[in-house]
């Protein structure tokens, strides 16, 4: 629930100062808004306003708060208990459908969406991929671990074409979508992601997502967990499950031992300095394969990240992991550019004291833009002979220590690799917010 100060009604024709119409300001990002127009009408609004965060899918709602409103009284405060709206469990023939088509499937595909960890399914999910010998993707964008990325079945993160999509999920016999609005595109692509002869399943927790861009072959809206739990234990194991993967080592990449070092190589000496039950809030954007790499992330809520392909999270959310989670290590990882959106965080977390690591990787560059800058040239054939625009963080270079320290947190600068273990030793034992600036290489 979001709310923000609104001007005195009584002045709204004279345009005064701090005045807007921030319901349709909020409208594009929220689930649903509103403005209180009498003090009797704040708690029947407040009320619908929690049910509907509540009601799967989740998401934010958003209340304007004008001044004379609030400074009213009333008679009539109202009950703002809410029940969570409880979703109901798949029926018996939906169960024996789904298990029979996860049976009949050799090379059955199953993409992972948040609500599989946020409805309790992380656990029932890999016993249903390995007995029914499933490759578990994951969307291009999650806020959370859905799948751990280290077991045998991971088939990893999606891309963000249709065409990459498709091309994937064209080596199976069968995809089941659970939980999540699958899928979300950077790039416009005609071909869509599912092909035309592919057998399709969904599970969502609402009925508001089943038919969201694709219309399934079978569709249940029912408890994800639930229906994960039960399915998990009805079907039968395969004889032959997947082989784990051969793990490459880091250390024979070229740039290994490169200075400015590499990403990959900062994140490796970086995870392994760190408890191996920490939680990771993960802004790294460009350097996402090289975190995946280089962490073991194997249980539900010990991986945070951002949806929608905004910018800034990172420094921020961990601050609400770290409440979240008062008895683990929380570890921030942020590019540098995406670091500035939400700098001011850092004062937050020395104010109240959050022992949270805050590591930026500082590469001096929007490199994600650069990126995207590539594609665009080659997507519309706009060739240029110009660098990339505006899209460098030097002259002057930000100096992330003397920010930290200008917030109230300790900070320190690493340039080579075997310092980093260090640095990470003395802000943990520091018993307080910290941050560590890592100089690593821009983009060649």
């Amino acid at each position: 629930l979001v709310t923000a100060g609104q001007q005195d009604l009584r002045m709204r024709m004279r345009d005064p100062v701090l005045s807007h119409d921030l319901v349709s300001m909020a409208e594009p990002v929220s689930k649903w808004t509103g403005e209180p127009q009498s003090v009797d009408e704040i708690a029947p609004m407040l009320k619908e306003a929690i049910h509907v965060a509540l009601t799967p899918p989740y998401g934010p709602v958003f209340m304007s708060m004008p001044v004379n409103v609030f400074a009213a009284e009333t008679e009539h405060p109202g009950d703002l208990s809410v029940a969570q709206p409880a979703t109901g469990q798949a029926s018996e023939a939906q169960l024996t459908e789904l298990m029979g088509a996860l049976a009949r499937s050799e090379r059955p595909a199953i993409v992972a969406g948040d609500d599989v960890t946020r409805f309790g399914g992380f656990e029932a999910l890999i016993q249903v991929a390995e007995r029914c010998n499933a490759t578990v993707y994951v969307e291009g964008l999650r806020a959370h671990l859905n799948f751990p990325n280290r077991h045998p079945n991971f088939g990893g993160r999606l891309l963000f074409e249709g065409s990459a999509v498709r091309k994937t999920l064209a080596a199976h016999d069968l995809a089941l979508l659970i939980g999540g609005p699958f899928f979300e595109s950077v790039w416009y692509d005609e071909t869509r992601e599912i092909p035309d002869d592919l057998p399709l399943i969904r599970l969502e927790q609402s009925p508001h997502r089943l038919n969201l861009n694709f219309s399934p072959d079978l569709a249940i809206a029912a408890d994800i967990g639930d229906t994960l739990t039960r399915v998990s234990e009805r079907l039968k194991s395969r004889a032959h499950g997947p082989q784990p993967a051969e793990k490459i080592d880091p250390s024979q990449h070229p740039s290994w031992d490169a200075l400015p070092m590499s990403a990959g190589r900062a994140l490796n000496e970086l995870a392994s300095a760190l408890p191996d039950d920490c939680v990771v809030v993960d802004e790294s954007i460009t350097a996402y394969p090289d975190v995946n790499n280089a962490f073991d992330f194997s249980a539900p809520h010990h991986y945070y990240a951002g949806r929608g392909g905004g910018i800034g999270q990172g420094i921020a959310g961990a601050i609400g992991s770290q409440v979240a989670h008062p008895d683990k290590t929380v570890v921030a990882i942020s590019g540098d550019g995406s670091a500035m959106y939400s700098i001011q965080a850092l004062w937050t977390a020395a104010h109240h004291n959050l022992p949270i690591l805050f590591v930026i990787l500082a590469n001096r560059e929007y490199r994600v833009l650069k990126h995207n800058l590539d594609i665009y040239r080659a997507r519309y054939e706009a060739g240029s002979n110009r660098p990339y625009p505006h899209m460098d963080l030097d002259g002057p270079a930000i100096d992330f220590v003397h920010a930290a320290s200008a917030h109230g947190v300790k900070g320190a600068r690493v340039e080579r690799p075997e310092d980093i273990a260090g640095a990470v030793e003395a802000a943990l034992s520091s018993g307080g917010p910290a941050l560590i600036e890592i100089a690593i290489a821009g983009k060649q």
